[in-house]
């Protein structure tokens, strides 16, 4: 199981729900029909992904009281269903723990150990020789070759924190 959401609070007074989600494949959302609540199964009868985050309304809860005991529940899925849905140049999180990099001439940069998120963009914690570095995530140093994440090792001085 996967955790792709966090109830934050009840919306309303239907028993809707407010979620942060935790990624980024949008039409996951689209077709997702049930998911597991912290550890119950529960049915959605409508979703809505407005201003980054979920407006979920599960049948199974009908009042602002029962979605308030949601608040802070994580929502879970399949991990397969998650993989079904990415694109082919995307990564889960628990695919890149662990990974090593290399640059674009082929020598080892690192092992990646974490994955942060400060709001502007997720951040890439590598280890090398003991050391670790932080890196923002963006386009310009990291590319998807053959289904390997490659850094470009001029680009990747440039933004090292």
């Amino acid at each position: 199981m996967i955790e792709i959401a966090k109830i934050v609070k009840p919306q309303g007074i239907k028993g809707e729900v407010k979620a942060l989600p935790f990624s980024n494949v949008e039409k996951l959302f689209d077709v997702l029909t049930e998911c597991l609540v912290g550890n119950k199964v529960m049915h959605i009868e409508h979703i809505s992904f407005r201003q980054g985050f979920l407006y979920i309304k599960f049948k199974e809860i009908n009042t602002r009281n029962d979605a308030e005991l949601l608040r802070n529940q994580s929502l879970k899925i399949e991990k397969s269903l998650l993989e079904e849905m990415k694109d082919e140049d995307e990564f889960l999180v628990d695919d890149l723990i662990g990974m090593v990099l290399y640059d674009d001439k082929g020598a080892m940069i690192g092992q990646i150990v974490d994955i942060l998120n400060y709001g502007a963009s997720d951040i890439i914690v590598f280890e090398k020789d003991n050391r670790q570095f932080e890196v923002p995530y963006v386009d310009s140093v990291f590319k998807v070759i053959d289904g390997n994440l490659v850094v470009d090792s001029e680009k990747l001085l440039e933004v090292m924190i």
